[in-house]
């Protein structure tokens, strides 16, 4: 037996805290998998039954970081900010004054004359120590938890910033001391350096930390629709109660203004309700007696009495948030490289760092200049930016999905949907409306009323469309039918069904071929037809069509503009499938697939080498579902449906399958830029910073350049990813 645990992380600032907590995660025994979140401060833990959330904790909180069992495995949706904003602002005005003096002898600025190191040199060291030392105040948890890391064997983002500022802080004192005896050791003081950077990295942080907060804006926006109050009528009475306490079967009044706390069924009123929250459409819907409501949903007018049907975490709009949150937690594979670069990124940079100093040192340069290097490739670095560069535009897209009625089940969800070129649609509920009806009878003996009376009966009860069609036109036309003593149901094919005046068959030509009842080519092309025999004679045919959905043609001209080959799949014969093949605009089709066999035709796609996508809604699709690389449902479908899809839409439109994939690609490009910013990133300004450009005559990267560089390279990378909270869908094809 294996289980999920997911936690709350605290403490995690970079890309090597992350992969620091999901190695301490991995080496506790009995773990099978474990996945930790910057973006989320989350972990995912996969695990034998036998493993408690204790010793999860316990080795999360052995690696130097806090650890606590996400509620019903739900993440947090707000960040608490590491830093107060009069810290930041404390930390900023201390260090400009200590760069204007610091270098204010460097570029002849106007300094008084108490401050001036030709002629109070040590009053210059002095005054500049004193006022670092409420910027060092500020950001201290810098060299508590850089330390702590340390010791613990997995140093971070922090640890770099605690070496590099450290390193200047300390050789500035050590030099501030020779001052009495030595006046040009006044030229030696880093201590604009350590100010200025630790400021610097302050603000960059405090805006990073905002700008996550800014990313989780669209899932804490959905949390905060779940009513936390409802009204029910008990024995003739309104009594107001907690929404978690409404029970199903309650009666629970909603007037204008406020959400519907629960999913049910309008018994009395009627309303238009705002679903946007689930469906993003604008539009607000009218509901009278017998419609369908759902939790967070909000009435813009109107009265309702609503029947719950269900209640808590089993509401669609607690379900919408649950599948929201889990997606931030599923990796997307391009992130591995990262990880794994954020496992060593910092012992690779401080050991960088060294060697370059070394390296400038034995080349004859002065301390001042070593120092300058190695304090500079410690503070230039950044793992922030890797560890960000996924989750981040993964959180905020997947967000953005949410707002648009598209709900992905994970990071890897979206990686897999944005390389998809093939899908595969169901035809019924897909592209047509999944609303058969009778447009053509043809008796043999012309005695249409016996021939749909009979039919009835053989689908007495049943509600599969085709059955619901044939009933449903029994009674336009005043026909009774009777109840069979005993059903034969042959899935796919058709019914044989027994009265007390015989036998009935009803199905498909083929179906008929199997009883041995001859069969004439039908006068009805391009609908689906339902031969009835009685007694094993022909009695006629029922032809039935289904309306194509009005936004299906454009669905699919979308895709085909993104290189996206089409085909659809149907039980409908080979005349009525190439119909709606046409009106839909569909590369090509497969008929007269049964339900067992949609599996094996994505299965074959799947084998040409294309990466497939399934659209489909019913429990019969839910094998193909599965197959595909990534199965797209409808809610509001079967429950085994949804949950074997990777991608499920709240709108039961076409339009979702397309803006869906394109959303995908959208947040792909997204992480790629964002990737390619953090390497490049590095790689150039690492490099700058160990005195590379220096040694083929350019200029060196001060410490202060290197801090401001590295405060704002993460905050690039969540700026951009939150270019995805205002994408726009594509509305029509072109």
């Amino acid at each position: 037996m294996q289980k999920e645990i997911v936690l709350n992380i605290k403490g995690m600032n970079c890309a090597a805290c992350s992969a620091s907590v999901e190695g301490a995660l991995s080496r506790v025994e009995g773990v099978i998998y474990a996945s930790v979140n910057l973006a989320a401060n989350s972990a995912v833990v996969v695990s034998e039954e036998g493993v408690t959330e204790q010793e999860l904790i316990t080795a999360v909180e052995k690696a130097g970081f806090g650890a606590s069992v996400a509620k019903d495995g739900q993440m947090v949706t707000q960040d608490e900010h590491r830093f107060h904003k009069w810290e930041i602002i404390l930390a900023i005005v201390c260090g400009v004054v200590v760069m204007y003096i610091g270098m204010g002898a460097h570029w002849n600025w106007p300094l008084p004359s108490v401050v001036s190191p030709d002629i109070q040199p040590l009053n210059y060291a002095l005054i500049q120590l004193i006022i670092t030392i409420p910027v060092i105040f500020a950001g201290r948890s810098f060299f508590t938890n850089g330390m702590k890391a340390l010791t613990k064997g997995h140093p971070t983002m922090d640890t770099l910033v605690m070496l590099g500022t450290g390193s200047a802080l300390v050789y500035s004192i050590v030099m501030t001391c020779f001052i009495p005896t030595d006046a040009h050791a006044v030229h030696s003081l880093y201590f604009e350096s350590a100010a200025v950077v630790v400021a610097l990295v302050l603000l960059g942080k405090y805006l990073e930390e905002s700008s996550k907060n800014r990313a989780k804006s669209a899932i804490s926006n959905l949390a905060s629709l779940v009513p936390q109050d409802a009204v029910i009528i008990k024995d003739g009475r309104e009594q107001k109660i907690k929404a978690g306490d409404v029970k199903k079967g309650d009666i629970v009044l909603v007037s204008i203004g406020q959400r519907i706390p629960v999913d049910g069924v309008v018994k009395e009123g009627q309303a238009s309700v705002d679903e946007s929250t689930l469906t993003g459409e604008s539009l607000p819907v009218y509901k009278g007696e017998g419609s369908k409501v759902s939790g967070g949903t909000l009435v813009s007018d109107g009265v309702l009495h609503v029947e719950a049907t269900n209640v808590g975490s089993n509401t669609a709009i607690s379900q919408v948030v649950k599948l929201v949150v889990q997606a931030q937690q599923k990796k997307a594979k391009i992130s591995r490289l990262a990880d794994k670069i954020s496992a060593v990124f910092v012992p690779a940079v401080t050991a960088i760092a060294i060697i370059s100093a070394v390296i400038w040192a034995i080349a004859g340069q002065d301390a001042n200049f070593v120092v300058n290097i190695f304090v500079s490739v410690l503070v230039v670095a950044c793992p922030c930016a890797l560890g960000l560069a996924t989750p981040i535009a993964v959180m905020v897209g997947t967000g953005r999905g949410a707002q648009m009625g598209i709900l992905f089940r994970g990071g890897d969800v979206v990686e897999t949907t944005g390389a998809v070129n093939t899908v595969l649609l169901d035809k019924t509920g897909t592209i047509t409306k999944g609303q058969l009806h009778v447009t053509n009878v043809v008796a043999e003996n012309g005695d249409e009323d016996t021939l749909v009376r009979l039919a009835a009966s053989a689908e007495y009860g049943a509600t599969h469309p085709i059955a619901k069609a044939i009933i449903d036109y029994a009674k336009f036309m005043d026909i009774e039918p009777r109840k069979p003593e005993n059903i034969k149901n042959v899935a796919g094919r058709g019914v044989i069904a027994q009265i007390k005046q015989g036998e009935i068959v009803i199905g498909t030509k083929e179906f008929m071929d199997l009883q041995g009842i001859p069969t004439e080519e039908s006068r009805t092309p391009g609908t689906t037809r339902v031969y009835v025999a009685f007694n094993g004679a022909m009695l006629g045919v029922i032809a039935l069509a289904d309306e194509i959905k009005e936004d299906a043609a454009n669905t699919v001209k979308m895709l085909h503009q993104a290189g996206i080959e089409t085909v659809m799949i149907t039980g409908d014969n080979e005349k009525a499938a190439q119909l709606i093949a046409i009106q839909a605009g569909i590369d090509r089709f497969v008929a007269n697939v049964l339900p067992e066999d949609k599996a094996a035709e994505v299965q074959k796609v799947k084998d040409s080498g294309k990466k497939v996508a399934f659209v489909g809604d019913g429990i019969n699709d839910a094998p193909a579902l599965a197959t595909a690389d990534v199965g797209i449902s409808v809610f509001g479908g079967t429950d085994v449906a949804a949950d074997s899809s990777g991608i499920i839409l709240m709108k039961d439109d076409t339009d979702s399958i397309a803006q869906s994939i394109l959303l995908s690609r959208r947040i792909m490009r997204t992480i790629k830029q964002n990737l390619f910013w953090a390497f490049i990133y590095n790689v150039i300004g690492i490099p700058i910073a160990a005195g590379v450009w220096f040694a083929f005559g350019g200029p060196t990267l001060t410490p202060m350049f290197a801090g401001l560089a590295m405060a704002f390279s993460s905050v690039c990378v969540v700026l951009n990813s939150l270019r995805l909270s205002v994408y726009k869908k594509k509305k029509s094809a072109e």
